[in-house]
């Protein structure tokens, strides 16, 4: 058995909340649903081929749950890369965690408040730390060349 450095696992850390946090996305996206067919009495026949007839709290968590699978694929490739590379590092690791913990913030403005200024800001701020990770990455992988 291979036993990975703190690096390693911190950013496989990483992963592994924002795979969790796709999960959490998808139960919750299907119980605000299957509450609003409850209790607007939704036919499903109206939301069969489009989903924007749902009410605008259900439509939320469903756009929310399409945002953790795009930026986040990012960071499933660059912790990948690093493994492969075995060219992680502590700041390496702790850019992914940063990111990931911004998308948690994300989700929660999303699903709320919504407030899209908020919202972009923090979205804004977990890119940022995400392109940092690749930088770093892609310093490592130089170096090792």
């Amino acid at each position: 058995m291979e036993y990975y450095s703190f690096d390693q696992n911190l950013a496989l850390l990483a992963v592994f909340l924002q795979v969790a946090l796709t999960f959490y996305a998808v139960i919750r996206m299907g119980q605000v649903r299957i509450k609003s067919i409850r209790r607007d009495r939704i036919r499903l026949s109206d939301v069969a081929l489009d989903a924007r007839r749902y009410p605008e709290d259900a439509q939320k968590f469903a756009n929310n749950l399409t945002n953790q699978f795009e930026t986040p694929i990012l960071l499933y490739a660059v912790v990948l890369f690093a493994m492969v590379y075995d060219a992680s590092s502590v700041v390496f690791a702790w850019l992914c965690m940063l990111y990931v913990i911004t998308r948690y913030i994300h989700r929660f403005i999303h699903v709320t408040s919504n407030n899209v200024v908020r919202r972009f800001v923090v979205f804004l701020v977990g890119v940022l730390f995400l392109g940092l990770a690749w930088l770093v990455l892609g310093i490592s992988i130089l170096q090792w060349l």
